[in-house]
């Protein structure tokens, strides 16, 4: 292609500053494509099993509800609803629905107020957990060949190193706090409409439309001390 292209400069003398000085870079590596983070939609699964014992959540199943809660609060409650299932006909269903009431008390003390509940048929089984839910998504780093295997002093093509833009790809895989806005830009929040309709009206009547502030809200340094 690069030949082609200097046939043509050459060809004519009018050309010739044109081909020099607007020849497109040609890189052999597209490192934006090759190095490219793969984000993948997991579906995470917490299930419980009822014990004869205890009329709602078994003792050691109460911290791993926590840690679930926790989870969902930080990697969830932006793509969906906690989804909690109780399996139907089961023998245990009164200890299944007493449980049912801890893992919401724990969801409020967590802050976790989005709860779908959607019950399955368990077909008489007692194996048939309780099953708590929910999307997340996962940033799996693009794998970045090892520098020994490269010769770096080879610049006859004046093309970037195949490792070129890997490690910086690989790290903001390891540290995007949310996976799923390298998919693309987050919905919008609701607009405040009582907000916005009491800005408007100041704005028409010539007010304001500052937030008044406090005293104990402004930013002044102390005088206690001169």
């Amino acid at each position: 292609m690069r030949f082609m292209t200097q046939l043509i400069c050459f060809g004519s003398l009018s050309l010739m500053a044109g081909c020099a000085s607007n020849m497109p870079y040609n890189s052999g590596y597209p490192d934006r494509v090759s190095h490219e983070i793969q984000v993948v939609e997991d579906t995470m699964v917490l299930e419980i099993r009822a014990s004869d014992a205890e009329p709602g959540l078994p003792y050691y199943q109460v911290n791993k509800v926590k840690n679930f809660m926790a989870d969902y609060k930080s990697r969830g409650h932006d793509h969906g609803p906690l989804v909690l299932s109780v399996p139907v006909g089961s023998p245990f269903a009164g200890q299944y629905e007493a449980g049912v009431q801890q893992a919401l008390a724990i969801a409020y003390d967590y802050g976790v107020k989005d709860v779908s509940r959607n019950d399955y048929n368990s077909n008489g089984s007692p194996e048939a957990p309780m099953i708590l839910a929910f999307t997340a998504y996962r940033a799996i780093p693009p794998k970045c060949r090892s520098l020994a295997s490269i010769n770096l002093s080879d610049t006859r093509s004046n093309d970037p190193q195949p490792t070129f833009g890997c490690a910086t790809q690989a790290n903001l895989a390891a540290m995007v706090a949310d996976p799923a806005d390298l998919l693309g830009i987050r919905r919008a929040d609701p607009i405040d409409t009582l907000r916005r309709t009491e800005v408007l009206t100041k704005y028409r009547a010539g007010e304001s439309t500052a937030t008044e502030r406090s005293q104990d809200e402004s930013g002044a340094v102390s005088t206690a001390v001169e």
